[in-house]
Order: C-alpha cells, then structure tokens, then sequence
C-alpha cells in the first residue's frame, strides 16, 4: 500500500514537473526579465524546500520504523486482560468492621438550625 501511494505521488509530480517545464519552455521567450527572475526564483525556492521536507520525511520514517520495532519487541497481552500486579513486603491493611448509621432524625433536625459563624480579625455584630 506504501509503495503505490509513493509511486502515485512520484508520477503526479513528475506529471506536473513536465506539464510546467513545457509551459514555461513555450512562452520563454515571451517573458520579460522580471517574469524570468520571478519564475528562477519561485523554481530556486522550491528545490530549496525540498531539502527540510526530504528530513521530515526521514524523520518520519524513522519513527514509523522505530514504533514497528517496539511494538514488535513487547509482548501482546493475552485475551485483553490487564497484566499482573504482585506487591510484596508491605503490612497488610488493618480490617475495620462496618459501622451503622447512629444519626437520628431529632439530631439531624438540631443540626438544621441557624447557625453562627464567627470571623476571626472582625468587628462583632
């Protein structure tokens, strides 16, 4: 699959590179110098930007590569379950038995009421 999309984008740049090539060749001598100097620079300019893209391309590869590797080099996790975990050397935890509700309703209802709140560096009210 790699490799078609490469040769597709290989034969549309090249396409493009001919068609460009012999538009410009055709009308070269119809242009004046700033249109020459314009379509040098544009042409310079693109055969220079060629270079970072080839590096990111590289570098691009270069992790795919090395993704693949890693992947490859860990083992896969049998039928999705999580890997074991063993701790040892510690205390247990101590056991706490379950403890009851004791709040009654007559306490929750003494709760409910007005409350007062102090402010601590305030003037008293």
């Amino acid at each position: 699959m790699k490799e078609r999309f490469f040769a597709f984008v290989l034969l549309v740049g090249g396409l493009g590179a001919i068609v460009a090539g012999a538009l410009i060749g055709q009308r070269l001598s119809a242009l004046s110098d700033d249109a020459l100097a314009w379509a040098g620079g544009s042409l310079f300019g693109c055969a220079v930007m060629l270079v970072p893209l080839a590096v990111l391309v590289g570098v691009a590869w270069f992790a795919l590569r090395w993704k693949e590797a890693s992947a490859a080099g860990r083992p896969a996790m049998q039928n999705g379950a999580p890997p074991v975990v063993i701790v040892s050397g510690g205390q247990a935890l101590p056991w706490y038995p379950q403890q009851q509700a004791t709040a009654l309703p007559v306490q929750l209802e003494a709760a409910t009421g007005p409350r007062k709140f102090t402010v601590v560096g305030g003037e008293d009210e």
